[in-house]
């Protein structure tokens, strides 16, 4: 199969859930050997994802505080970085609670999530503009001054296209906003295949930060700073993922639900790029 991101050979790295991670033979990138499709979006990510537990969330929206506060958090971090505007397209905006979080610090947004089941909550709670659709086919006019992609760029059925349509949507030394995991974190080598990170169908692609660096200069991309974001998770978000990773434990059970717990973030990386 050869890589996604730049056509070489690749080679087979390992099996996880049945499916094989495989390795780029040239830039390294590590991805899932599945067939890049739309209707990957459709089936995966779907209202299971977001309730179902597993590799996606027991209940999504017990986690709006803390999502909506990092918006904020974002928010702040990138107004320095502006000559324009302040208006954001928050990728795989969920219930658009980051994007609310945008909102709150005086941005205009536009929200953009394949499921409209959990769309419709950011709509009706907060007046959202959300809209249906995937980035990769995302179509529009309007441009932005900040795209957001935080926790969604694994998620992308098409790394090619997705990148290839967000810069065509920023503005002129406009901004592009990710927040991901690092593969090559201390914590990802340290656990290999077990690295909770590893939950294909859900995740489909691993970067490091040089890796995604180098691959986004294909677009006009820039790196402008990154660093390591602060990062809190409930109780039942965190017995979630562990339940999907090493199966049901008693000890699990003992973790409140409504409990924060914070994330080391060790293995967590956020970069602002500039389209140039």
């Amino acid at each position: 199969m050869k890589c996604p991101l730049c056509n070489s050979h690749s080679k087979f790295a390992f099996t996880v859930k049945g499916i094989n991670l495989r390795d780029c033979e040239v830039c390294e990138h590590r991805f899932a050997e599945l067939a890049d499709n739309e209707l990957h979006v459709t089936n995966t990510y779907d209202d299971s994802y977001f309730n179902g537990g597993g590799a996606g969330y027991t209940n999504y929206l017990n986690e709006s505080e803390m999502l909506r506060n990092r918006g904020k958090m974002y928010a702040k971090k990138v107004e320095k970085y502006l000559t324009q505007k302040r208006n954001v397209l928050d990728v795989g905006a969920a219930a658009g609670c980051i994007l609310q979080g945008f909102v709150d610090e005086g941005w205009r947004g536009v929200g953009l999530e394949p499921n409209y089941e959990i769309a419709k909550h950011g709509q009706q709670l907060w007046g959202l503009d959300i809209r249906k659709g995937s980035i990769e086919s995302f179509n529009t006019i309007e441009k932005f001054s900040l795209i957001s992609m935080i926790q969604v760029v694994p998620h992308f059925y098409n790394q090619r296209k997705a990148f290839e349509n967000a810069s065509k949507l920023l503005e002129t030394n406009g901004l592009l906003l990710i927040e991901t995991w690092n593969r090559n974190s201390i914590s990802a080598k340290l656990f290999g295949k077990s690295w909770h990170e590893y939950s294909p169908p859900s995740v489909l692609h691993w970067y490091s930060l040089e890796g995604l660096t180098n691959f986004l200069q294909d677009f006009g991309f820039k790196e402008v700073i990154h660093g390591r974001p602060p990062k809190n998770i409930s109780g039942e978000h965190a017995k979630s993922l562990l339940k999907y990773k090493i199966g049901e434990n008693f000890l699990l059970n003992l973790i409140p639900d409504k409990v924060k717990i914070p994330y080391p973030s060790e293995d967590l990386f956020w970069v602002l790029y500039q389209k140039v």
